[in-house]
């Protein structure tokens, strides 16, 4: 894999970022380890995992996926290689398995200040190299959340903040409060992003899409870095007899996944290869989040680094579909 320089920071990145939302929970600890071993050894130096990763698992808490990577660090040593993203806010404060009366814990300053003690605690390091918002929480005050980021980049707990799952204009207000303020800037900006469109009123929660407005506003501010996550649909595309999923039923993904199979057999990839690659082409810049339990998944998304997409061919697949 070859590096990418993020922004304006100097921090050089994998182009893909391992997810590990399963990481101690659906994965066992020996399985995440081997997973972790391979992304390092295939050049990946860029990981992402939160504090609230994965409680709604059977007897999970939130803290499985931090620890099985603060364990895996004690053991390889490799800390200091990695660029390690974490998240805050999205923890629960009361979860009886029904995420209609969930409470999450927000990002309030003490709040922010508390998760990262916890999450450094967890994951056997002194320092995160990304420490996202997990939510844009509009009841917290943007200036409450940048003091506590700063604070804790002063006291060299985190080296970059972000933001997930925020719209576009509040990324630009919360750039402009702080050049104003002298607060420390976002630097990474994480949403949901594949190459299927969903439906206009499919409904994903908290989960903000990566859309137009985000990509305009990163093409026009370079200081900030799109990753994107669900990239592949929970492994949609390596099933082929399985139906669309009910945010993605429409006539116009249909006719996308046959111009997406159709380049796919020209290369001679993996449809998975081909989404990925099609999103490390953009312009601005996206690093996809790829995840897996296997290991023959994981080899699987590191090879989309190979399936080069000619300008032509990412323009068919942009521009395929109704």
């Amino acid at each position: 894999m070859q590096r990418e320089t993020l922004g304006d920071t100097g921090t050089l990145v994998s182009e893909l970022c391992l997810g590990t939302m399963y990481f101690g929970t659906k994965t066992d600890q020996a399985q995440s380890e081997k997973l972790l071993d391979l992304f390092v050894q295939n050049g990946g130096n860029f990981m992402d995992t939160s504090n609230n990763y994965s409680f709604w698992m059977d007897h999970g808490t939130g803290d499985e996926s931090e620890k099985a990577l603060g364990k895996w660090f004690k053991r390889s040593g490799v800390r200091d290689k990695v660029v390690l993203a974490t998240k805050c806010g999205a923890r629960p404060t009361y979860y009886a398995g029904d995420m209609n009366t969930i409470k999450l814990e927000g990002l309030s300053y003490d709040t922010i200040i508390k998760a990262v003690e916890d999450s450094l605690r967890r994951l056997q390091t002194d320092y995160i190299d990304v420490l996202y918002g997990h939510i844009d929480f509009m009841e917290y005050p943007i200036d409450e959340r940048l003091k506590a980021f700063t604070l804790l980049k002063e006291q060299g707990k985190i080296r970059f903040a972000g933001t997930s799952n925020t719209q576009a204009w509040r990324v630009a207000e919360s750039q402009m409060y702080s050049r104003d303020k002298d607060h420390v800037p976002y630097h990474f900006v994480q949403q949901k992003y594949s190459f299927l469109r969903p439906k206009h009123n499919a409904d994903f929660w908290i989960q903000k899409l990566l859309d137009e407005e985000m990509m305009s506003y990163a093409s026009n501010n370079q200081d900030v870095t799109l990753v994107a996550y669900s990239t592949l649909l929970s492994g949609f595309y390596g099933k082929s007899e399985t139906a669309l999923p009910e945010e993605y039923a429409t006539e116009d993904n249909r006719l996308r996944l046959l111009a997406l199979q159709e380049v796919a057999n020209r290369k001679s990839c993996t449809m998975n290869q081909v989404v990925l690659a099609w999103i490390m082409a953009h312009t601005p810049k996206i690093i996809p989040l790829i995840s897996a339990s296997k290991t023959a998944q994981l080899e699987e998304s590191i090879k989309s680094v190979d399936c080069k997409l000619s300008k032509e061919e990412f323009h068919f697949l942009s521009n395929s579909g109704i």
